[in-house]
């Protein structure tokens, strides 16, 4: 038998049909948003993870801190540093990855300078599969159920049976980026611990991460609004945060303080004590749906609905948020951390962030993991160096190539800043960061509202709640998670909007349990037990 043919049955044994993986959820989760976790069944703890050691090879203006706050930089560094004096992909051929994207498709090869000169950098032919976001679950599940898997390709944790999908199909990468080995990969080794979590599978390491900040969600105000009003953006408790918000409502200005619930429920919560996903003690799970802080954070959210501070569509929940937020109709937002920078420049407001009097909650310290064919040891590094070389941090030539292309062709600089040229627009659109990719890092913006970032992840960081069921494995909580999500969104917009009592939470508390919630806490605590 073919390997092609083995490994297409293996798959299937494992999905049970391709209908399997594409009923799984999704593979993609927007950026900033809670998903499934995975790691090994046999727990991370049997697991070597790579060593974190930052990169020295460009010097930001504010370097990053071990705990995760990001390193920042006010402007592009004037000469930037060639990192590889080599190409290291030469004598592998041809290199097929898939991935997905969010961009229109860019012109092929044939007719790309970008991607010509890509693959003369990289001293192989690059091929690459782009499928977009919203088919990726189907294009992936027909590829891997073929047999015939890309060299490199992206996962997701919400894949179905990801974990035997990894150990079973994919190379395992041990030898190479555990512990101090990934040191041969300094800029793999650039990146924290966090983002590695979802990558190691019984006892090993089966992919490299695509690395997103620790920080996760942020409560986001008009700061212009709140300086115009002389309120203040400091709460120190949630009767501060309902004046601030009462004091930014105002109808016949058409405006209000939120226009979606669910952020500010989960804001609410970290005030109330409620735990980041679940709560772990002494081997035990509580999931934040069971403790009383997030019902009563519920109840609070109510009475802010009733108190009209609410945009009055807000109850359908289909609101374009940032819009709102831009033209000042609504005052407070929710969105994940690089919304700040989204917000600044496509607006041209004064964003800010409200600092909540409890701990910050962590988010995905990834936007998803890269695996690899198996292959031979030597094949194997070579492809781990393109990596490597993908992920070449802010400062770097290899990062100013990749980001913006050729300068003179693809981009200039004006003002200490790349400008694509038309061609750039057309060209540098491959999705090469959703095959590696550095570290986030803050800037290069103004120096005021680097300043502002920083300062906010340099308060929240040190004390941030991380979920302590970010490394471990349910298969309930992929094949599950989707639908456990609805019940809990749902029910939470019938009682913020009136629809049902805050009583109707108990009901739908048992409810999230029987269909799949206690199972996972059951997953959960057998892997974090076989880890011990």
């Amino acid at each position: 038998m073919s390997d092609a043919r083995h490994s297409r049955r293996q798959f299937l044994q494992l999905t049970g049909s391709t209908a399997l993986l594409a009923a799984s959820g999704g593979l993609l989760t927007a950026c900033g948003s809670p998903s499934p976790q995975a790691s090994p069944q046999g727990g991370t703890r049997k697991a070597v993870f790579p060593a974190y050691v930052p990169s020295g090879v460009v010097k930001p203006d504010l370097p990053a801190t071990a705990d995760g706050v990001l390193a920042a930089y006010y402007t592009y560094p004037a000469k930037p540093v060639t990192a590889f004096t080599d190409k290291p992909g030469e004598g592998l051929g041809e290199v097929n990855v898939l991935t997905n994207m969010f961009n229109p498709v860019p012109p092929g090869p044939d007719a790309n300078r970008f991607w010509q000169e890509l693959n003369t950098r990289l001293g192989t032919t690059l091929n690459i599969t782009m499928a977009p976001a919203v088919d990726y679950v189907s294009k992936l599940s027909t590829v891997v159920a073929s047999g015939d898997l890309p060299d490199i390709l992206m996962l997701s944790a919400s894949l179905a049976n990801r974990s035997q999908i990894l150990t079973r199909l994919c190379a395992d990468l041990s030898d190479l980026v555990s512990g101090d080995a990934v040191k041969n990969y300094p800029f793999l080794a650039n990146i924290p611990r966090d983002s590695w979590l979802t990558t190691a599978y019984q006892g090993g390491v089966y992919a490299i991460p695509i690395p997103r900040a620790i920080v996760g969600t942020i409560m986001f105000a008009r700061s212009d609004l709140i300086a115009e009003r002389g309120l203040s953006g400091e709460p120190k408790s949630y009767d501060d945060f309902l004046a601030l918000a009462k004091g930014l409502t105002d109808p016949a200005k058409n405006r209000w303080a939120f226009g979606s619930a669910k952020g500010v429920i989960m804001y609410v919560g970290t005030m109330l004590g409620v735990p980041n996903t679940w709560l772990e003690e002494g081997g035990r799970f509580t999931s934040e749906h069971e403790v009383e802080g997030r019902k009563e954070a519920i109840a609070r959210t109510a009475e802010m609905v009733k108190a009209g501070l609410f945009h009055p569509d807000a109850i359908g929940a289909k609101l374009n948020l940032r819009d709102l937020f831009g033209n000042g109709t609504i005052a407070l937002n929710s969105d994940g951390y690089a919304a700040w920078d989204i917000l600044a420049d496509t607006y041209k407001v004064d964003v800010g962030a409200v600092v909540s009097p409890g701990p910050a909650r962590a988010g995905q310290a990834n936007f998803a993991i890269t695996a690899f064919k198996k292959t031979d040891p030597d094949r194997l590094a070579k492809l781990l160096r393109i990596c490597d070389w993908l992920s070449a941090p802010l400062g770097t030539s290899e990062y100013m190539f990749r980001k913006f292309g050729v300068e003179g062709t693809h981009y200039t600089m004006k003002d200490g800043a790349p400008e694509p040229t038309s061609l750039g627009k057309a060209e540098v659109k491959l999705p090469l960061e959703y095959v590696a990719d550095a570290p986030h890092v803050l800037g290069p913006r103004p120096r005021e509202r680097v300043d502002a970032q920083r300062a906010y992840q340099e308060r929240v960081v040190p004390g941030i709640v991380r979920n302590p069921a970010a490394a471990l494995y349910s298969e309930t909580a992929v094949n599950k998670g989707g639908t456990l999500i609805k019940i809990i969104d749902q029910a939470e917009l019938d009682i913020v909007f009136g629809r049902k009592p805050v009583s109707h939470w108990d009901d739908v508390v048992k409810q999230w349990r029987s269909q799949g919630g206690d199972q996972i806490r059951r997953d959960y605590e057998t892997a974090l037990a076989k880890g011990d």
